[in-house]
């Protein structure tokens, strides 16, 4: 097949662009054409196009007309869409599906029902746009800070709400977790056709080498992620206090806006690691008893978990979103309250005491998240059918 793949960079690099980039790779790896239509909002930054952004957000004529005439002329035969915000706006997804060519949209976060994509808001989860519309985002200026920003982002999605846009795409949940909370919000605002939304996991790359067995693990355990409250560090700093003396290591991988106060708490049996490549972070997983998921958000694809499971490494996981429906406890990992600090420091005693079978875990995990799989799924989704 020859497939074209449409994504918007956003100005810092982030899940999405790893997504993307990985699904190109993996559809080239078996023998696909894969075309590229691209751009990055930074080039939106400065001068005339950072005037015209707002207007391009909402719809972009020029790349709805590029991607129209690149399937046209290239004889395409399925268009994926990953990121449209802001640049290349929805628009694009009208020009795709009006070829006729299968046309299929991942849903990285929740955007399509909440400006700011997570529902969050006051560090607290906020479902008020889904159940009340998008003027709630706009009162609380949800997409960074700013009025005139969160106008714009809600009346691209407003607009194209009206104009039955994504009716006729098939929509991309990462989890099961996001297709039902996807689902209960489109009865109450449809957007899309509730029989075409599936679910696919991102892809898991972890090494395929031996699992190492729980009783060669380092008495460690690993924080992974950007360094910020929605992450839940303040949680587990905390507990760790809280632990004291009998707490095992603690690995804090990443960097953020809490790195310094992080690093200023002197606790002795946590250690800062800085921002680690993948190799050095999975690296780290497999030595680990456990890792560490405190989320504050139901966020989108919990990818820290996922590899941690595809290495046989148990998580704790905050029993919230898509972070908590990551566990089965008892099976690879405990929940615990989400925020709770001395709920966290019950789990990592009680993680203590019990044994998991870590080859178990990584089997299960790389059979969910495995390229075949994910690569199955997207041929199933390519050939769908039309969408005129």
């Amino acid at each position: 097949m020859k497939i074209l793949l449409v994504h918007c960079h956003y100005r810092l690099p982030g899940g999405e662009d790893a997504v993307f980039a990985a699904e190109r790779a993996m559809l080239e790896r078996h023998g696909h054409e894969v075309l590229v239509y691209e751009r990055s909002n930074e080039e939106a930054a400065h001068g005339l196009p950072k005037a015209l952004l707002p207007l391009h957000a909402i719809w972009n004529r020029a790349a709805a007309r590029d991607v129209k005439r690149i399937i046209q002329t290239k004889n395409v035969d399925a268009v994926h869409i990953h990121n449209t915000l802001l640049l290349l706006s929805p628009a694009v997804v009208r020009a795709a599906k009006h070829t006729g060519v299968p046309v299929v949209q991942t849903l990285h976060n929740f955007r399509l029902f909440c400006p700011n994509g997570i529902l969050l808001r006051g560090g607290q989860v906020c479902e008020d746009c889904p159940h009340h519309g998008l003027a709630c985002a706009v009162r609380h200026r949800c997409y960074r800070g700013s009025l005139a920003q969160t106008l714009v982002v809600a009346a691209a999605y407003g607009l194209h709400r009206l104009l039955g846009t994504w009716r006729g795409v098939t929509m991309v949940a990462l989890t099961e977790f996001d297709r039902r909370k996807l689902l209960e919000f489109n009865r109450l605002h449809p957007m899309f056709d509730a029989d075409r939304l599936v679910v696919k996991p991102n892809p898991v790359c972890v090494p395929d080498g031996p699992v190492t067995p729980r009783e060669n693990r380092k008495n460690q355990m690993l924080f992974a992620g950007r360094l910020e409250e929605l992450k839940g560090l303040r949680t587990v700093l905390e507990a760790w206090r809280l632990l004291g003396d009998t707490a095992p290591t603690l690995l804090v991988a990443g960097e953020g806006p809490l790195g310094d106060w992080a690093r200023a708490q002197n606790l002795p049996n946590v250690r800062f690691l800085g921002q680690l490549s993948r190799t050095e972070l999975h690296a780290r997983m497999a030595e680990s008893r456990a890792v560490v998921a405190a989320s504050l958000c139901y966020e989108s694809f919990a990818l820290v978990p996922a590899e941690a499971h595809a290495l046989g490494t148990p998580v704790l996981a905050s029993d919230l979103g898509n972070v908590g429906a990551s566990v089965q406890p008892g099976v690879d990992g405990l929940r615990f309250t989400p925020g709770d600090a001395n709920a966290l420091a019950g789990a990592v005693r009680a993680l203590g005491q019990m044994s998991f079978d870590c080859n178990a875990i990584a089997a299960r995990a790389r059979s969910t998240y495995s390229e075949e799989e994910n690569y199955n799924a997207l041929m199933r989704f390519y050939t769908k059918g039309t969408t005129k």
